[in-house]
């Protein structure tokens, strides 16, 4: 899942420019139904995404015996879940109304590239260390249970889940920096914004 996030925030935020400092409310209306539309499709990802590993760690539930890993699966539902509701409450698409006039439009689309922005700039506290209590008590589940079994390898199983945690580690270290990335990218839209209204 934190790999998928990753690639939906740098397709969400690759490629984008500060824009001129001149633009008419048609065009702002159309740039910010355009980023309407990308933090919905983001959203709609990450909630398909939560789906699969609830799913996969619900079977997970019922294919180890391992209290410890069964545990593991719960707290990794349980973090998954909090996941998808902070998404929801802090990082919905909102829709710019009709009726503003291009000075209400403009703040409308800054705040929003604001919350946006915030959410990027936090996703440690809300994304990937919610995940982090489920994933470590799930592995050391595991680890104990290979351990018990006839005939267990010690290094093998020690190397390979040793390997598993680190790739996990880089994986959160990635997607947490593509996202600080991403709110760079943002904090130059607002700030070109912010340069707009201080123009004649």
């Amino acid at each position: 899942m934190p790999n998928d996030a990753g690639d939906n925030a740098k397709s969400i935020w690759k490629n984008q420019h500060v824009e001129p400092v001149h633009v008419s409310l048609t065009e702002l209306r159309k740039k910010a139904k355009k980023f309407e539309r990308r933090v919905f499709w983001r959203n709609l990802r990450e909630y398909a995404a939560s789906v699969i590993v609830v799913a996969g760690f619900g079977f997970y539930i019922w294919k180890f015996p391992a209290p410890m890993a069964r545990f593991g699966c719960v707290l990794v539902i349980a973090g998954v879940l909090f996941v998808v509701h902070t998404l929801h409450k802090r990082g919905s698409s909102r829709s710019l109304p009709a009726e503003l006039t291009l000075c209400d439009c403009l703040e409308f689309h800054r705040k929003e590239l604001e919350r946006q922005r915030d959410l990027l700039r936090s996703v440690w506290t809300w994304y990937l260390l919610p995940l982090v209590p489920g994933l470590l008590v799930f592995l050391l589940g595991i680890y104990q249970w290979q351990m018990k079994r006839p005939g267990a390898q010690t290094r093998f199983i020690t190397i390979h889940l040793g390997f598993t945690a680190v790739v996990c580690a880089v994986v959160f270290i990635a997607v947490g920096q593509l996202n600080q990335w991403g709110a760079r990218k943002l904090q130059q839209k607002i700030d070109a914004l912010n340069n707009l209204e201080r123009e004649p």
